[in-house]
């Protein structure tokens, strides 16, 4: 690499900080403000700058909390990856945020709705001054405030069949955030035809579901040829304790997928009763 004293490189060392972690562990970190003054002088992106920070164990101070948990080749893999979330809603709301902050590189956003007053009770991408507004391109502007390394691609449209392959071109990984069993088989298709795995999520009432399906997983007829979930919803509401915690296990899920790494829901689904403090395991 060029470590002339205009080079990129070199920026970066010259910007270097050692710290003492919460850990008690000494860590050298860059500070976003220099890291960003770095990315406008060498006109690229602030995740190029942390990856390349990333790479010499220069830890973003905005990340130094995930060391212990996640090693610095993982938190570089989180940069590197691209996850398309389908549905900014209640679950998509949640998955958004917490992909945001945990490292992930690039996000494409997906979501044709406005945000209405009746969101205003779980959806987290929603507020009142936000009523009105495309849920995608308030998602892509919390996004840029939460973590300005991210790279958003933000889609104010319906996923469809001659749309989905385009949506989701690029992508390590699709979340499913949606709340309708077509466009959920739309999305299936298109992630099995492209090689991308998907980490379906459900909810209904204080109940909801995740499982992780690769691409050459076998058709699960019983989770995407039934119609009974939309209405499920609209009849026992959706209080927002069950996004929160089911698009939490989503990222989780799609962490495990990225990094390799702990026990998955693959050709499991994970079914929550919050309300009751039963979690069930069902294999396919």
């Amino acid at each position: 690499m060029d470590q002339s004293p205009g080079s990129l490189e070199n920026s970066i060392d010259v910007s270097v900080k050692t710290i003492t972690d919460p850990a008690g562990k000494d860590a050298s970190v860059i500070f976003e403000a220099d890291a960003i003054a770095i990315s406008k002088t060498h006109q690229c992106m602030l995740k190029d700058v942390y990856a390349l920070a990333m790479g010499k164990n220069i830890w973003p101070m905005r990340y130094i909390r995930n060391r212990g948990s996640i090693g610095i080749n993982e938190q570089i893999k989180l940069a590197r990856s691209r996850i398309a979330v389908i549905g900014a809603g209640g679950l998509g709301g949640y998955a958004i945020e917490l992909l945001a902050r945990i490292g992930i590189g690039g996000l494409t956003i997906v979501d044709c709705g406005r945000f209405d007053e009746s969101n205003l009770n779980r959806q987290l991408l929603s507020n009142t001054a936000a009523v009105g507004n495309e849920k995608a391109t308030m998602a892509a502007q919390r996004v840029a405030g939460v973590n300005p390394a991210v790279d958003v691609t933000a889609h104010a449209v319906s996923l469809a069949k001659d749309n989905a392959e385009s949506l989701v071109y690029g992508c390590d990984l699709t979340i499913d955030a949606l709340d309708n069993m077509e466009t959920r088989r739309i999305l299936y298709d298109v992630c099995r035809r492209h090689n991308i795995p998907l980490v379906h999520g459900a909810i209904s009432g204080f109940e909801g579901r995740i499982m992780g399906i690769f691409p050459d997983d076998p058709y699960i007829r019983a989770l995407f040829d039934s119609d009974a979930q939309p209405g499920a919803e609209t009849v026992l509401g959706t209080p927002a304790i069950v996004p929160a915690v089911i698009a939490s296990l989503q990222v989780m899920e799609a962490l495990k997928i990225l990094l390799s790494r702990g026990r998955g829901f693959r050709k499991k689904m994970l079914y929550a009763d919050l309300e009751n403090g039963h979690f069930d395991e069902f294999t396919f």
